[in-house]
């Protein structure tokens, strides 16, 4: 079984996601980040699917299969789930995050220490394995988050 503490980095991360998600108030929703051009709402909820995205991408590399996505698979991908987000409010956005770490844990509690060492893919990020993948998960999350802080106004 892979170690019980391997996830420990993300989960204070979505500690931290959530509980900026807890303070919004539901204007700050629709705030549009001006880089990315996407609502904090999509942002969020893009963060909840591409959590889904790796928890499918870890179980395939466990079953010996790894998957290559292109940057345009991969971009349509992002933009059908921000799209698919309309109407949300936070409650629904926390349903969502915390639904998809669930799925996130599922997939790392069935995965065995030798799991942790196959190869995984994912666009514009360089070859890995499972347990190399950590790190840049929580990169993904917490940049993100500094999008959402700059939409909403958030200052740190």
């Amino acid at each position: 079984m892979a170690p019980a503490d391997l996830l420990q980095p993300l989960e204070g991360q979505r500690e931290e996601t959530l509980r900026i998600l807890d303070g919004l108030e539901d204007a700050q929703l629709d705030s549009v980040h001006r880089d990315s051009g996407w609502t904090v709402m999509q942002i969020l909820a893009h963060i909840a699917s591409a959590e889904l995205g790796e928890a499918f991408f870890i179980r395939s590399a466990a079953d010996g299969d790894v998957i290559h996505m292109s940057l345009e698979d991969r971009d349509r991908f992002n933009d059908e789930q921000a799209v698919d987000c309309t109407g949300w409010d936070r409650a629904r956005l926390r349903k969502e995050l915390v639904d998809a770490r669930n799925t996130l844990r599922e997939a790392f509690a069935g995965l065995e220490e030798e799991d942790l060492d196959r190869p995984i893919r994912w666009p514009e990020w360089p070859a890995r394995t499972v347990r190399s993948s950590i790190p840049y998960m929580l990169e993904h999350e917490d940049s993100h988050l500094d999008q959402v802080r700059a939409a909403a106004g958030i200052r740190i």
